[in-house]
């Protein structure tokens, strides 16, 4: 098979802390190109991204959908990755992806989820996001989100939302093949747990879910022509 090139983008805003170890992890791989959109960093975020040579620096307004869409329009890859800068992803389990897509019918994907913490509670959300993730292919953006360039650009990218942009753009991609969640996992950071306290969290996350979903099946028993909204 030909070597795909993947554009691996990375949303950021503020990103000192977590920019340089997530870089670090991909910067190096072969025929991958890495694109940082940056929505306005008022600290050494840009400076550290710039002591790698390779990698691309955009501007873009702030928000993760925008800033997504904006690095997406400057990628040259066939699959396009998009990643948290609060992530790590091993650079084996990268090249892994090229692979995916010898299967015609597979559109996109994501990868099954490490949390970066000891604590036993994340070891039960852990199970949580991987188990909602195999069964009903709705992975968050922080699994690594993957997809055909040419179908992401079909179907307009991501939506300029405030919350779900990620869950939007899966229910959406869904509709043109299907989601491969790879057993590899990423490695992502417990920060919004600690910022807002576990329970907190869990609990917002899976209302956000269940409401994403519940009007998503409202209103398309109320409109039977095909509309994303």
């Amino acid at each position: 098979m030909t070597q795909k090139e993947i554009s691996i983008i990375i949303p950021t805003l503020n990103e000192e802390k977590n920019i340089r170890e997530c870089l670090g992890s991909v910067a190096e791989v072969p025929n991958a190109e890495i694109i940082v959109s940056d929505g306005g960093s008022n600290d050494r975020t840009i400076e550290i991204v710039k002591l790698h040579k390779k990698v691309k620096v955009v501007s873009s307004p702030t928000g993760r959908g925008v800033q997504m869409n904006t690095g997406a329009l400057y990628a040259h890859g066939e699959i396009l990755l998009f990643l948290h800068a609060d992530c790590i992803l091993p650079t084996n389990v990268l090249l892994n992806i090229r692979h995916i897509f010898e299967n015609n019918h597979i559109v996109g994907g994501a990868f099954k989820i490490k949390l970066l913490s000891n604590k036993f509670p994340y070891r039960l959300i852990e199970v949580g996001i991987n188990l909602r993730s195999q069964v009903f292919k709705l992975p968050y953006g922080d699994q690594g989100l993957f997809v055909k360039r040419s179908i992401f650009m079909g179907i307009g990218g991501f939506k300029e939302m405030n919350v779900c942009e990620d869950l939007d753009f899966i229910w959406r991609l869904k509709k043109h093949g299907k989601m491969a969640i790879l057993n590899e996992r990423i490695f992502s950071s417990v920060r919004r747990w600690e910022n807002s306290g576990i329970l907190r969290t869990s609990l917002r996350n899976q209302f956000l879910l269940a409401s994403y979903v519940t009007k998503h099946k409202i209103f398309n028993s109320r409109y039977s022509t095909e509309k994303t909204f």
